[in-house]
């Protein structure tokens, strides 16, 4: 857990997961900032601040990994761990290519959840899925 809050932007557009992902974050000790889209992101200021960034692959208007293509187009790239309900290979695969820290299949164990954001964190934070 963080001696000090550090922000975590959980990006779904399914409410009850992100409410509930948003609970779990929160119980580990990180502050965090819930969005209904990657608009909301993009227009935001939050993810300026997060020290990691969760993020839905499928999600109406803009997908998880458009919103991170713009993201690190602008400059503002933070590590990234993609969820979706679909364990495809290709997801995982583009997932790899934006350098996420890691692509969980939805419903994802919260160790797998922690390790991830753990490794977001961590000084040293380098891509992997």
């Amino acid at each position: 857990m963080p001696k000090t809050p550090k922000l975590i932007v959980i990006v779904d557009d399914d409410a009850s997961v992100r409410r509930a992902l948003g609970r779990l974050i929160g119980a580990f000790g990180f502050e965090v900032v819930l969005l209904d889209s990657a608009r909301a992101c993009l227009d935001g200021t939050a993810v300026d601040r997060a020290v990691c960034l969760i993020c839905d692959v499928s999600m109406p208007g803009m997908d998880g990994f458009e919103l991170s293509l713009l993201l690190n187009a602008a400059g503002r790239s933070v590590p990234t761990v993609f969820v979706s309900a679909h364990d495809d290979e290709s997801y995982r695969r583009q997932a790899h290519a934006l350098g996420s820290i890691a692509f969980l299949s939805k419903p994802y164990d919260e160790n797998l959840l922690y390790a991830a954001i753990d490794k977001a964190i961590a000084p040293d934070a380098t891509a992997s899925s």
